[in-house]
């Protein structure tokens, strides 16, 4: 009668071991993972995004409605290029990289539109004036650009139903306010209608600006106050 030897029995489970598990039996254990180092939680750039859309828009706003005189909005280009544009795109990073997606998309989208819109401004972009000879034309054609903001607004607007009631007046507000500035180039600069436009995007620009500071008090740990922002039940 055989009976495998005790080298045989050994050879065999180191070949088991080889090829299942990758070491020898008998061999050291690998050492444990390093513990995992707590990173500090990413700031809220709700606030940011709000506050420069805010200022932006009553500034633009303003200037259509025809405040203090002005009746040429190309003093908004900075505003538009760094407020607007470049502050409320790094909000929309931050608000990414803390993994809120519409939050981060809303900003980095309507920074684009200030950073479009004031390209249009620029004089050395030729933009405004390839549409020297008619002026008309150029009206018309930032008609539909306003029009196609307020189309994208809407359907932020749509996904904010179950957010909260400020964010849903707000967002009502602006897709009115770009529905508005679309009217007004489309009468080429209706004095009635401008006046309206600037009034809507005012109350906008303020909105923005309330449920900024409404992100602002809920970050801190300490808040002198809260704004109320009407949080819907789910």
């Amino acid at each position: 009668m055989s009976s495998t030897s005790t080298a045989e029995k050994l050879e065999a489970n180191t070949y088991e071991d080889v090829n299942h598990r990758g070491h020898f039996a008998n061999a050291n254990q690998p050492p444990p993972p390093p513990p995992a180092i707590a990173r500090p939680a990413l700031p809220n750039g709700a606030a940011l995004g709000l506050f420069s859309f805010g200022a932006t828009c009553i500034g633009i706003s303003l200037y259509t409605a025809g405040a203090s005189g002005v009746a040429i909005p190309n003093a908004i280009v900075g505003l538009a290029l760094f407020t607007g544009g470049v502050a409320q795109y790094t909000g929309g990073v931050v608000e990414f990289a803390r993994g809120v997606t519409y939050t981060g998309s809303v900003f980095c989208i309507y920074s684009t539109f200030w950073l479009s819109y004031a390209a249009v401004l620029l004089p050395n972009t030729g933009i405004a004036a390839a549409y020297a000879d008619d002026p008309k034309m150029l009206g018309n054609a930032l008609g539909i650009y306003f029009v196609i903001w307020s189309i994208i607004t809407v359907m932020f607007l749509l996904t904010a139903l179950r957010k909260t009631l400020a964010l849903v007046i707000l967002l009502s507000l602006l897709s009115l306010t770009f529905l508005f500035f679309g009217i007004t180039q489309f009468t080429h600069g209706n004095s009635s209608v401008a006046k309206a436009t600037g009034v809507i995007g005012t109350i906008t620009g303020f909105g923005a600006f309330y449920v900024g500071l409404g992100e602002l008090l809920g970050a801190d740990p300490n808040p002198p106050f809260l704004l109320p922002q009407g949080v819907f039940k789910h």
